[in-house]
Order: C-alpha cells, then structure tokens, then sequence
C-alpha cells in the first residue's frame, strides 16, 4: 500500500521540471491553472441548459440533415441563424455521433468554453515568461467567478464557440509575438483571425483590432506578405458572405435585419450595462484586470509583446462600446461577455511583481470566492422595465428543471405542448392556420398544409416538427417580419412585432378573415403583388438553380436594404410605388 501512495508536492515539482524542458508555445499548462480549468468546467457543467433560440439551432440542424438545406422552414430560404460556423460544427457532429442536438450542443459549447479559457491563459503566459514572481491566475479569477460566464458555457448558442475563438487569437499572437516563427505561422494565425465573422458578424470588430495587431508584427516583411496575409484572414468569411447572398438573397443573417443591429440605441445599451455590472460588483475586478495589464503592456520594453497584450484589450473596448450603441440584448450579460473575456486574457495568468500586484490579485480572489458563493442577477420584479432578464433562470422556472436541456425536459411549457399539437395537426393531413392558438382556414395557395403563427419559436418550432410552416412573428425566421421599418423602440431582439393583419393577409382563407381585419388583410395582399416583396419571395422560394444563385448575389444589397412600413396601406404606398405592381400569383409556404 505505501508503494502505491502518491507524493502529490514530489508530482508538481516533476510537472513543472518537464514544463521548462518544452518549447515554449507548446509548455503544459501550470498545475495552478489546471485547477482553475477544472473548476470552470464543473461550473459551467452544473449550469448546464439550453435556452429558446437554441432550438431555433436544432431545428435548422434536423432541416439540414434532413436534405433540406440550412433554413428554418422547409421551401423558405431565410438565414435564422446568427453563426455560421456554430451551425456547421453542430451538423457535423450530429451527422456523425448518434447523440441527440441538444446534447452535442452543452457538450461541444462547454469543452469549447474551456478550450478558449485555456488558450488565454497559455497565452497571458508566454507574455509572462521574462517575468519574474510566482504565476498567479489573475484575469482567470475573474472569469471563474462570474456567473453569466457559467451560464454561457453552455445554453446551446455559440458563446461557448466565441470564448474558444478569443482565446484562440490572443495565444496566436502572443506566440507571434515572441517568437521567430516560421514563415507558414502568420498565414495560419491570419486565417484564424478571419474567423471572427463566420462566427458573429459582429465579432468582425474583434477580427479587425487582431488583423492589425497581426499586420504590425508583420510590417517588416514587406507589403507582398502582408496582402497574402490579408487575403488569407478574408478567404473564409468571403466564401461565406458569396454563399449567403447566392442562398439567402441577403448580405446579413436575418436576425441581424429583424433586431435592426446596425442602429443605434445607447440609453437601452447603458441600462444592459448597468445591468451587467451592478449585481455582480463587476467594477472592482474589471479595475483590478485593467490595472494589471495595462500597467504590464506599457512597462513592457518589448514592442512586440506590448502589442499583443494591447490588441485584446482593444478589441475588447471597441467591441462593448458596439454592443452599447447597439442597445445590448434582451438575455442578461451574454452580449458583453466577449468584451469582459477580452479584457482578461492579456493577464489570464501573471507573475506577481509588487506589493500592488499582491493586493490586486488578493482583491481578484476575495471577489471571485463572494461573487462564486452569492452574487446573482436580479429576479425580473427587481429589474427597471428595460426588457433584460436572466434567460437560464426564466428557463429553469418554466421547465421545472435544474438543467434544462431537451425538448423532453420542457415537455410541460405551453410553448411546447402547443408546438406538439400543430405537429399533431399536420400529421393528421389537417390544413389549418393557427392564430393566437385558434384554428382556421388556411389560404388556398399555401404550400404547408398547417401554418403556425408563433412569438418566440424555438421550443415551439422544435415541437412542431419540419412539416409545420411556423410563421416567426419578431422576425428572427421570418423574411417580411424583419423587413419592416422600425417604428418604435421595444424590448432588445424584439423591436418589430408583425401585426396580425399580416398574418391573415398572407395565410387566411379569403371569406374567413376576422370581419376587424379584411380591409388591413386586402392591403396585405396588395402589398404582397408588388414588386418589393414579389422579388423577395422569388429570391428565397424559387429552386436554387445557378441562374437564380447569380441573380440573388445581385439582389442581395437592394433586398438587404429592403423596409416597409408595418401598416399594410403605408406598406403598399411604399412598396408599389417604388417598385410597381406585379401579378400575385400564389406560392406562399
């Protein structure tokens, strides 16, 4: 038995002689920062779930491997998911695994998660490596003891994938930094760095201040190189947006047309950040954070160093004040968690040098254990009326679960149970418009048999089932919806409610339209034979032959900048005299 016993300080003295023996890039994680990974990663597993939109995810997933192409109702071309590439590695690891989506998505957004968390650590810690003092996890405190970064690990969106970018970049240019590498190396971390909008568009901030950093680094070896680099970090992205605008007939996912994300709107922006910061005291550790790397980049006498500590750091603050203008989001914290990640990775782990370091990184460690053990976000009647709310707790209430992952596991939220009976309806061969959770008729020249007029559609499309047209009603599935004008500031995600008069303008039997709606419903109609709308339909109904695929990648600018006004007789004023009349001749889904 005692030959068995393991001398735990006789290991780690061991691990770290091996550590110092490796190249430098390819050194093994202190022992200190394998704690902060595990502990992370039993966080972020104890928090598992999977909120709404995610469902949105699933169901393109099924649509995809099913043969019907990347979209959220059959027939439709409309791009409902934000991130590409989270959508490519969930289909292809569906296609190959026989686990359920939900599963896979927890699985791979968690390790994912981890993965990015790792890499900024690696990486603070080759910036480190002249520094004398014991290496501490400074910036990874901070991450470890917030939360919404454990709430995110999972959820079933592509945070985890974004935190795995992040991390990705600063190591790649802290080993660009530092090293001599071979010529090969700054194409590849080019290529990485271009990512950043096939992941989010708007993580193309991001991609900018690293491409930067990266063409700095790279300035003395000639403008040849820098143009290879530049068209290595597009090559992606651009085959992507070629492929966007050929497929959907638009240069910007169709969430991004439904929230308006390119405008303005920084008093919602300043409330989702004072939503962000105040429960959990986040000014404190963010100074702390700030002081540690800012004081290390500019006390650094090397040049290169000193950019790659910086570059995260910038990318960060130009990124959270985007996310500010643009008004935030209605899930609490989750668009910010990139901008806080970024901050912290240049000091991920530090060597202490001061007296100040020893205080910042004890503040660090006090606040991470107070904020691990009792620091929430408020309950939604504590909260102003900005629309934010804590996505995972409403969730959790809902389901009536602690992880809430599967469809199975809302099988008793109204949102699915109702999604089951449409899905009942088709199978039953029933054609029949759902509104407001009654039955009527449907429009003759409907092409699904059951349409599903839904608000937040994720666990109701997944329930519904591929065969029921489910009609997104905030736009993030839906091509008209989130081409309406934005006319008045709502709740973030959800500032263009389609009224009904659209609904039954599109999908209502003519003769059963609601008698306080036929004359809106007619307008509709109108609307829909002019040319605007005509051209939208075409572009995303009509077989993708390559003639079609060249005439969307020209349309797609002018049906990008596509709006009208909700109300159906402003919507035909606007739509048929700008483009005139054209003969209306069915295909609606």
């Amino acid at each position: 038995m005692s030959a068995a016993r393991i001398d735990m300080p006789a290991t780690l003295r061991r691990l770290r002689h091996a550590t110092r023996g490796s190249p430098r890039w390819l050194r093994p994680l202190q022992p200190v920062t394998l704690l902060v990974t595990v502990a992370f990663l039993t966080a972020g597993w104890a928090r598992r779930w999977n909120g709404d939109d995610a469902f949105i995810v699933f169901r393109v997933v099924d649509n995809v491997l099913a043969g019907h192409g990347p979209v959220f109702n059959i027939g439709e071309r409309v791009e409902a998911v934000t991130s590409p590439l989270w959508l490519a590695i969930l289909v292809v690891a569906r296609s190959g695994l026989p686990v359920p989506a939900e599963w896979l998505a927890v699985i791979i957004g968690l390790l994912l998660a981890v993965v990015g968390l790792v890499f900024a650590m690696a990486g603070a810690d080759l910036l480190s490596q002249r520094d004398d003092g014991r290496l501490v996890p400074a910036g990874a405190l901070l991450w470890l003891g917030l939360p919404p970064a454990w709430d995110y690990a999972t959820s079933g969106l592509d945070s985890g994938l974004g935190t795995a970018w992040l991390g990705l970049c600063c190591w790649s240019v802290a080993r660009l930094a530092i090293e001599r590498s071979p010529a090969g190396t700054p194409v590849a971390v080019a290529v990485v760095i271009g990512l950043g909008p096939v992941i989010r568009p708007d993580f193309g901030v991001f991609s900018v201040v690293f491409g930067l950093a990266v063409a700095v680094l790279c300035a003395g070896r000639g403008m040849r190189t820098l143009a290879g680099l530049l068209a290595a970090a597009i090559a992606v992205p651009l085959t992507v947006e070629v492929a966007r605008a050929g497929y959907y007939a638009t240069l910007v996912p169709t969430t991004l047309l439904a929230k308006e994300a390119t405008t303005s709107n920084w008093p919602q922006g300043w409330w989702y950040l004072v939503d962000f910061v105040a429960p959990y005291a986040l000014g404190l550790p963010l100074a702390a954070v700030g002081w540690l790397a800012v004081t290390r980049a500019f006390h650094d006498g090397d040049r290169r160093r000193r950019i790659a500590r910086l570059a995260p750091i910038v990318g960060g603050v130009a990124y959270g004040v985007a996310v500010v203008r643009g008004g935030g989001d209605f899930m609490h914290a989750r668009m910010l968690l990139p901008s806080v990640f970024a901050l912290l990775a240049p000091v991920a782990l530090v060597r202490m040098r001061s007296a100040t370091d020893s205080a910042a990184i004890a503040m660090l460690t006090c606040w991470a254990v107070l904020s691990a053990v009792a620091l929430r976000a408020p309950a939604a009647s504590e909260r102003p009326a900005v629309g934010i709310s804590d996505q995972r707790a409403f969730y959790v209430e809902k389901a009536a679960e602690a992880n809430p992952v599967t469809l199975d596991d809302f099988r008793e939220y109204a949102r699915v149970t109702r999604g089951l009976r449409a899905a009942r309806l088709a199978a039953g061969g029933r054609r029949t418009l759902i509104v407001d959770e009654q039955l009527h008729p449907l429009a003759a020249d409907a092409q699904s048999t059951v349409v599903y007029e839904a608000g937040a559609v994720g666990l109701a499309s997944a329930a519904a089932g591929p065969q029921v047209y489910v009609l997104d009603r905030l736009g993030l599935g839906d091509p008209y919806t989130a081409r309406q004008r934005l006319e008045q500031r709502r709740r973030p995600g959800h500032d263009k409610p389609l009224p009904l008069s659209w609904v039954w303008g599109r999908y209502g039997a003519v003769g059963s339209v609601p008698p306080d709606q036929a004359a809106a419903a007619g307008a509709v109609r109108h609307a829909l034979a002019c040319a605007p709308l005509r051209e939208l339909d075409r572009a995303i109904s009509d077989p993708l032959t390559p003639r079609r695929f060249l005439d969307n990648l020209i349309a797609a600018p002018r049906l990008t900048q596509l709006r009208f006004p909700s109300r159906p007789r402003a919507a035909v004023e606007t739509l048929c005299r700008a483009g005139g009349l054209a003969v209306h001749d069915g295909g609606r889904r």
